[in-house]
């Protein structure tokens, strides 16, 4: 069996782009995984791999919403991945807002899985909980390590339309 083709959105931030000062960094696509991305390859093992990585600055998409969302659309489309991912953008509320809409619009226009992680008090839970499964992160990238073990085995049960398990089981939050 092929392995599962993801694409992974990220910010600016773990790009290594640059922080505050880039977050007007517009969309871009690279080949293969970027910072995280490392990560959930590794996790995922023989059964999936990130072919592609697009990443956006979170001022950027927040002011340039609807452009984002076409720019991005037409990057993940010519990839034509089974999952994608977005974050996890842990307790960063633009981030997490950025991730949630273009997770949202790729699952509604383009009919690919989706997923994506944040903490429980980041604004994208509340506006996107009922609409994607949102795998629950700690606060910071310190809890990167326990998201991509929670998101990576998630990820691989969408993608493979196995049964999801209940919501404290799986580590998502309730849709």
């Amino acid at each position: 069996m092929s392995k599962l083709r993801v694409v992974h959105y990220i910010n600016q931030f773990f790009a290594q782009i640059g922080g505050e000062e880039m977050a007007d960094f517009a969309p871009e696509y690279r080949e293969g995984c970027v910072g995280p991305g490392m990560a959930f390859n590794a996790a995922f093992g023989d059964k999936a791999e990130i072919v592609g990585t697009v990443i956006c600055g979170d001022g950027y998409f927040n002011e340039n919403v609807d452009k984002s969302i076409e720019v991005i659309l037409e990057m993940v489309k010519k990839q034509n991945p089974d999952l994608f991912i977005a974050g996890p953008a842990f307790n960063a509320g633009r981030y997490g807002v950025a991730c949630g809409t273009i997770a949202n619009a790729v699952q509604e226009k383009l009919g690919i899985k989706v997923l994506t992680g944040m903490y429980v008090e980041n604004p994208g839970v509340d506006i996107f909980k009922n609409k994607l499964y949102i795998a629950k992160t700690k606060n910071s990238a310190v809890g990167m390590r326990d998201a991509v073990k929670t998101m990576s085995a998630l990820a691989l049960k969408i993608a493979n339309n196995e049964k999801i398990g209940a919501s404290s089981e799986e580590g998502y939050y309730n849709r």
